[in-house]
């Protein structure tokens, strides 16, 4: 992995290169189903493959800066993959338009025993989006999948929440004091930070701020980064009636029983499921990050 970190309008803007390895055999990612043939980093290493605060600054802080990032752009620098088998990449922080015959959508897809020297561009995005670059800078801490949890104190058994003063609903229900019938800045506040805000009215304003306003944001949380391979063109790792499977090309020997001919078959397709493949990548992200408050 290699890096340069440059200052942008809004934020730090940085590249990565990182080296991707996904190795095993098609018995194995069959076996762990959801969870094969996945590559991300290691869990508690985000913040070294993705942060830019250094060793020294509070974990929660670089965590938090990663949740509201900005992709500006990926680039497969180079791949070799040594399956013989179609595959499909999906990146969970980028939209997927590759489109098979099936209707399948991919980052990107990879052909059987190819090798990519060039490099080549699979995203990118229009950074100057205003309402993107008005969140990030107002909301750093928040995205689509943490309204709920970040800057909410929960206690048990209640049907209300405290919400930081600070938390994007507090905003809304300022601008829309009919949605809880009075206005939030005349409500007390515990040590001068959280407002009790019911269940209800959080869920909602989560809601509203998904469908309104994060729908039409390209943040990414860097936090969750991974790539994953499928095979295309089959219903699994171990499908056989897929076109590239090794059974289309098995020539029966004439010269020996049919039995021992449907042994040496079985021992053919065991052997095609059994054998590790790997599947490499250098790839380039530039992506651009706030100063965490």
């Amino acid at each position: 992995m290699n890096t340069t970190n440059t200052e942008g309008p809004t934020g730090t803007i940085l590249t990565r290169t990182i080296s991707v390895n996904i190795t095993g055999s098609l018995a194995n990612f069959a076996m762990a189903g959801p969870l094969g043939a996945v590559w991300k980093p290691v869990e508690g290493k985000q913040t070294k493959v993705f942060g830019c605060l250094g060793d020294n600054i509070d974990a929660q802080l670089a965590t938090n800066q990663l949740r509201t990032a900005l992709i500006h752009e990926v680039n497969v620098l180079e791949h070799k993959s040594t399956f013989p088998v179609a595959l499909g990449v999906k990146i969970n922080c980028l939209p997927s338009h590759e489109i098979t015959d099936l209707g399948q959508a991919y980052a990107y897809t990879i052909l059987p025993l190819s090798q990519l020297a060039t490099p080549h561009n699979i995203y990118k995005c229009d950074v100057s989006a205003e309402n993107s670059q008005n969140w990030r800078n107002e909301y750093p801490r928040w995205n689509s999948t943490n309204l709920e949890k970040e800057g909410v104190m929960e206690l048990a058994n209640c049907p209300y929440v405290f919400v930081s003063q600070e938390h994007p609903i507090i905003a809304l229900l300022r601008s829309n004091s009919s949605l809880i019938g009075c206005n939030i800045d005349e409500q007390p506040k515990i040590d001068n930070e959280w407002f009790k805000v019911t269940r209800q009215v959080l869920s909602a304003c989560c809601q509203t701020l998904r469908t309104k306003v994060l729908n039409k944001i390209a943040s990414n949380d860097l936090n969750t980064f991974q790539i994953q391979l499928e095979r295309l063109g089959a219903e699994g790792w171990d499908d056989m009636n897929d076109s590239h499977a090794p059974i289309h090309d098995f020539v029966a020997n004439p010269l020996v029983s049919p039995e021992e001919n449907e042994k040496i078959k079985r021992n053919h397709v065991e052997r095609f499921l059994a054998t590790p493949f790997s599947y490499m990548a250098r790839i380039q992200l530039k992506y651009e990050v706030q100063s965490p408050n």
